[in-house]
């Protein structure tokens, strides 16, 4: 296996809880530096992750190490101006959601590297955790008509201070909320569906609280419903996670957050079964949540070259950004 040298930057709170245990994980994996805005910041974790060297500037460490590939997490301005800083450099990246902090910035990232031949990757753990997995094999297996992911959370939403993405309307509530927390169900939700036509939302405030429903629908008439709701609170909390799928042969899929998976068969008979999926009690939960198999798909990716089409690339998370996009200019419309 190719050693590949990799350099991280972004040393925030996700990126210690996640981002760095998956990295120390797998082989084949050189961490060579880390970056952080501050040069304390970046000395402590290139300390805490036994990596030699610290940088304050991303562009320097790109000059620098001359990375075969960059990981990046942090604000959503920070994923857009590094992963141009990348494209600039032609380093593969990967980035945590969103791409940017608009669908515009998005779109540009996105059409650079394009043009420039620099894959990319984005965040979406969800799709490569090991409940995401077992979704999209039986989506596979079977003609989906139509579902809906529940996606219910708490965080600090309301606050202009965190993500780089100032406002205190309920327009930049929304926009903070879909941009860096619902975009994953929305993006699970969209990855079962064929070109969407069409993006339904439904926006509802309640109290310090927001609903959204988002209804979508494909070309074939297939249709995906994400169910979000947020809880305003100082502290981040995955409060429910589950996803109900209804196929054309009558079976029916129910997941619970990233624990378990039931697959009912169609067949209307008294043998007609249901299969049951868990994940197992002493697994690591990186794998569990897909942080770990996220990361080895991306670094898989550059030692052959070969990438799934559509599966959390930078053109999947742009055209997640869109949906993203539509629901914020229909909400705009009805304030």
């Amino acid at each position: 296996m190719k050693t590949l040298k990799c350099v991280v930057v972004g040393c925030g709170d996700h990126a210690n809880r996640f981002i760095y245990p998956a990295l120390h994980t797998m082989a084949g994996i050189e961490l060579a530096a880390v970056c952080a805005r501050t040069s304390a910041h970046a000395e402590e974790n290139r300390r805490r992750h036994g990596v030699e060297r610290a940088y304050t500037d991303f562009r320097e460490m790109f000059r620098q190490e001359k990375p075969d590939a960059a990981v990046i997490v942090g604000p959503p301005q920070l994923h857009y101006e590094a992963g141009l800083a990348c494209v600039e450099a032609g380093i593969p990246f990967f980035i945590e959601k969103p791409l940017g902090a608009d669908y515009a910035q998005a779109r540009e990232l996105t059409a650079a590297a394009a043009a420039a031949g620099v894959p990319g990757q984005v965040g979406f753990m969800m799709r490569h955790s090991a409940v995401g997995q077992q979704i999209r094999f039986h989506a596979v297996q079977e003609q989906l008509v139509c579902g809906t992911v529940r996606y219910f959370t708490s965080g600090p939403y309301r606050s202009d201070e965190i993500y780089g993405m100032p406002g205190r309307s309920d327009a930049d509530f929304l926009r903070r909320y879909l941009m860096v927390q619902a975009v994953h169900p929305v993006n699970l939700a969209a990855s079962l569906l064929g070109e969407i036509v069409e993006v339904t939302p439904q926006v509802t405030f309640h109290g310090e609280n927001i609903i959204v429903n988002i209804t979508l629908r494909d070309t074939a008439g297939r249709r995906m419903n994400a169910v979000l709701h947020t809880l305003v609170a100082p502290g981040y909390g995955n409060l429910q996670f589950k996803t109900e799928l209804f196929f054309a042969s009558r079976a029916m899929l129910f997941t619970d957050a990233f624990h378990s998976l039931d697959f009912y068969s169609g067949e209307a008979t008294e043998a007609a079964s249901c299969r049951h999926w868990q994940f197992a009690p002493f697994g690591s939960q990186l794998v569990q949540m897909g942080y770990g198999p996220e990361l080895e798909y991306f670094f898989d990716s550059i030692r052959t070259g070969r990438r799934e089409p559509g599966l959390t690339t930078l053109e999947d998370g742009l055209n997640t950004m869109l949906i993203l996009d539509e629901v914020i200019r229909i909400f705009s419309l009805t304030e």
